[in-house]
C-alpha cells in the first residue's frame, strides 16, 4: 500500500511540475493582446517559474498528502469495515456452523432415539410374542394333561367298571353255585334219604359181579374194597382193589371185571354221581 501510494505521489508530483512550467512559458511567450511581449532573461523567467513551481508544488504535496490521509484513513476505515465484516461473516458462518451442527446432532439424537423406541417396541414384540408362545405351549401342555387325566380317569373307570361287573359276576356265579350247590347237596340228601344212592351202589356192584370170572382161588366169603374212578359218562378210567381177603389171581378178576363192567350204570339222578366210588365186592353177599 505505501509503495503504490509514493508512486502515485511521483506521478503527480512530475504531472505538476509539467503543467505549471507549460503555464509560465505559455505566460511569457504570448502576449494577451495578440502582440508579442518583451522577452524576459531567461534566469528571471526560470526565477519566477521556480517560485510559482514550489508554491504550486507544496500546494500539491499538501493536497496529496490530504489525499494520501484521507486515502489511508478510508482504507484502513474500509479494510476495518471489512475485517468488521468478516468477523460478523466468520462469525455468522460459525453460528450457522455451530446450528447445523446442532440441528445435526438434535437429528442423530432424534434418530437414536427413534432407533432406541423401535428397539424397544421390537423387544416388546419379541417378548409379546415369546410370552404367547409360551402361553400357548403352557394352555397345550395343560390340555394335554387335562386330556391324559380324563383318558386315565375314564380308564380307571372302565376298569372300576370291569372289576365291578366282573365281581358282580363272580358274586353271582359264587351265588349261583352256591345255589346249585346247595340245590345239589339238597337233592343228594333227599336221594339218599329215598334210598336212591344205595340202589345206584348195588346196581354197579351187580354190573361188577356180573363181568366177573371166578378164578380158580377163589373162596366163600371173598370181600374186598374196590376204588372206581369214573367220568360223568360213566366210563372208568381207573380201578384199584384195596382191602381184599383174596389172593392176587382174585384182585386181578376183580380189576378185569370193573373195567369190563365200563362204561358204569348212570345213577337216577345226576346228584349221586361221584367220581371216586368205593365198591364192595361179595359176591356171595
Amino acid at each position: 500500500m505505501g509503495l503504490f501510494l509514493q508512486q502515485h505521489r511521483f506521478a503527480a508530483l512530475l504531472s505538476t511540475v509539467f503543467h505549471v512550467v507549460l503555464a509560465v512559458a505559455l505566460t511569457v511567450g504570448l502576449n494577451p493582446s495578440g502582440s508579442r511581449r518583451a522577452t524576459l532573461p531567461i534566469e528571471q523567467v526560470t526565477l519566477e517559474a521556480m517560485v510559482v513551481d514550489e508554491s504550486l508544488i507544496q500546494q500539491e504535496l499538501e493536497r496529496l498528502e490530504q489525499l494520501e490521509q484521507a486515502e489511508v484513513l478510508r482504507q484502513q476505515q474500509a479494510e476495518r469495515q471489512a475485517r468488521e465484516q468478516a468477523e460478523v461473516a466468520r462469525r455468522q458462518l460459525e453460528e450457522e456452523q455451530q446450528r447445523l451442527e446442532a440441528a445435526r446432532q438434535e437429528r442423530n439424537e432424534e434418530a437414536r432415539q427413534e432407533q432406541l423406541r423401535l428397539s424397544d417396541l421390537q423387544r416388546q414384540r419379541d417378548e409379546t410374542e415369546r410370552e404367547r408362545i409360551e402361553e400357548e405351549a403352557r394352555l397345550e401342555r395343560l390340555r394335554q394333561e387335562e386330556e391324559q387325566r380324563l383318558a386315565r380317569e375314564r380308564e380307571a373307570e372302565a376298569e372300576r367298571q370291569r372289576q365291578e361287573a366282573a365281581a358282580a359276576r363272580q358274586r353271582a356265579e359264587m351265588e349261583d353255585e352256591l345255589q346249585r350247590a346247595l340245590a345239589f347237596e339238597d337233592e343228594r340228601r333227599q336221594a339218599e334219604e329215598a334210598g336212591l344212592l344205595d340202589e345206584y351202589i348195588r346196581l354197579i356192584e351187580n354190573r361188577i359181579q356180573q363181568n366177573w370170572i371166578s378164578p380158580v382161588s377163589s373162596h366163600v366169603g371173598l370181600e374186598c374194597v374196590v376204588n372206581v374212578t369214573q367220568i360223568p359218562s360213566g366210563d372208568v378210567v381207573d380201578v384199584r382193589v384195596g382191602r381184599c381177603n383174596g389172593d392176587e389171581a382174585v384182585v386181578r378178576s376183580i380189576e378185569a371185571a370193573v373195567l369190563r363192567s365200563s362204561p358204569l350204570p348212570r345213577p337216577p339222578i345226576s346228584s349221586l354221581f361221584e367220581r371216586n366210588l368205593e365198591v364192595v365186592f361179595n359176591p356171595g353177599g
